[in-house]
């Protein structure tokens, strides 16, 4: 294994593109070298190689599974990390093209459970945006989602591109997002969107974003196809 001399790159990126050039050469979940042999092939630091790893792992092109090493991921699946970001940063990171087919984009009024989570009264205008999620031409997820009226004008809400784009040229810094990760089983309208089977497995994820003010500033609900999209997360025993 080989890596690039460009000096005008960090390191850790050079040995990035040499682990995903190997990567390239395998099948997916095939192992990887270790840490120490990737150390000794490139002669570059612990340090450097892991956090060459870290970045192939948020990109989604490996993955590593605690006490046996790190495996080349399957492109067919998408994995997410715990970083807040949008379905489009998602796909841009991982190399996929993200497109929207809008179904439908309205304004209309809060039901209680939608009000609940923007912290306003029912009734009260919100725009609804109905979405299909694609990733390189193929459908990855349905999306329902809830903006609540802070002064934007929701004419000017582009619903085909990325909202938190949108809401941060504006002024809304998404700051953090709580959120519900569930398995689900497709109805009939939701397979067909997503070309799916009824009753295939699926995870329905329900966010709510919050700007630097603490101020909800979206409730979004979405389907993801259970074949393509997964989390991926680090979790502590011991709290602090």
């Amino acid at each position: 294994m080989s890596m690039d001399t460009d000096t005008s790159r960090p390191k850790y990126e050079l040995v990035a593109d040499a682990i995903d050039r190997r990567a390239g050469e395998l099948n997916p979940h095939d192992a990887l070298p270790s840490e120490r042999e990737l150390m000794q092939q490139l002669n570059v630091s612990r340090m450097t190689v892991r956090r060459a790893i870290e970045q192939l792992v948020r990109r989604g092109l490996v993955y590593q599974v605690h006490g046996s090493g790190t495996f080349v991921a399957d492109p067919a699946v998408v994995t997410k990390t715990l970083h807040l970001t949008s379905f489009t940063e998602d796909m841009v990171q991982r190399g996929l093209t993200p497109t929207t087919t809008v179904l439908s984009s309205a304004t209309t009024q809060a039901t209680a459970e939608v009000a609940r989570r923007l912290g306003i009264q029912p009734g009260d205008e919100v725009f609804c945006l109905e979405r299909l999620r694609l990733a390189d031409g193929s459908p990855m997820a349905l999306e329902r989602v809830h903006l609540p009226p802070l002064g934007i004008d929701f004419a000017t809400i582009d619903p085909a591109t990325s909202l938190y784009a949108q809401m941060e040229a504006r002024g809304w810094t998404v700051e953090r997002a709580a959120q519900t990760i569930e398995a689900v089983n497709l109805d009939h309208t939701q397979a067909r969107a997503l070309d799916q089977a009824v009753g295939a497995a699926a995870l329905r994820v329900t966010r709510v974003s919050f700007n630097d003010a603490g101020q909800p500033v979206e409730h979004a609900m979405t389907i993801y196809r259970g074949d393509r999209y997964g989390y991926d997360l680090v979790i502590s025993r011991h709290a602090g």
